[in-house]
């Protein structure tokens, strides 16, 4: 599959650097893959010419934007559920792919002297505890875990939703909460400030799969496919894996 995807980039890729390198593209992506898709879009622009313009937010968020005619040529979902939201709406130009994976964890202040050992833990010596809002894909695999733990009801007082998985990160390094729960990746990214207290089993959420998807109404289609190429091939993912996502 590796080999296939290329094979095609390469012939795309010199399509690409052979056309008018005004032609920007449009790429929509969940807010947890912000530095990821980035770091690619970047690299891409390098390559090809091509202006790259990126808008980053809940993966619900652009999926709606996107239905409601807003401009995109490529969409990265943190979730299938928005990826099938469009699909069911005839937007997307042929199969999504899924590009990485991630964990959710709970995460403090770095120098907060803090400890949890998991979810029952949490549950038993409560605090404020930032999570995605309900609808985003942060928010509802984080739900799922506390649900799955038997303690949702117990916590939904000390639960303050934030946007998306980086209004978490904010909200932590802020201190205006004192945990909150984000992807594996944002730790990574925000070492510095942010210190992980626990990783929450795989088995108690959904799979965390990021879905890349080209987008029926792409302004430069052959273009906005070099990039959606770009982003399964070795290069997007060993750039990714550096950012702390889990490879396909």
């Amino acid at each position: 599959m590796q080999k296939l995807v290329l094979i095609a980039l390469l012939g795309l890729l010199a399509a690409c650097s052979n056309t008018n390198s005004e032609e920007r593209i449009r790429i929509s992506a969940a807010a947890s893959m912000t530095d990821g898709i980035g770091a690619l879009a970047m690299q891409y622009s390098q390559i090809t010419g091509h202006p790259v313009e990126t808008n980053f937010g809940a993966s619900s968020t652009l999926a709606k934007q996107i239905h409601d005619g807003a401009p995109a040529d490529v969409y990265v979902s943190a979730s299938r559920e928005w990826i099938d939201y469009l699909r069911k709406r005839e937007h997307l130009q042929g199969e999504p792919v899924v590009i990485a994976r991630n964990r959710i964890v709970c995460v403090t202040q770095k120098d907060s002297s803090l400890e949890r050992k998991d979810i029952a833990d949490l549950a038993a010596r409560p605090c404020l505890i930032a999570v995605a809002d309900e609808g985003v894909p942060a928010g509802e695999y984080t739900r799922q875990a506390l649900t799955k733990a038997g303690v949702l009801k117990k916590l939904t007082s000390s639960l303050v939703g934030q946007k998306d998985a980086r209004a978490v990160v904010s909200a932590v390094q802020s201190g205006n909460t004192p945990v909150g729960f984000v992807y594996s990746s944002d730790a990574y990214n925000f070492e510095d400030s942010l210190r992980v207290l626990f990783v929450v089993p795989a088995d108690m959420h959904d799979s965390i799969e990021y879905y890349a998807a080209l987008l029926k109404n792409a302004e430069h289609p052959e273009a906005a496919r070099g990039l959606f190429l770009y982003l399964q091939s070795e290069k997007a993912q060993d750039e990714l894996s550096k950012l702390g996502f889990i490879g396909p």
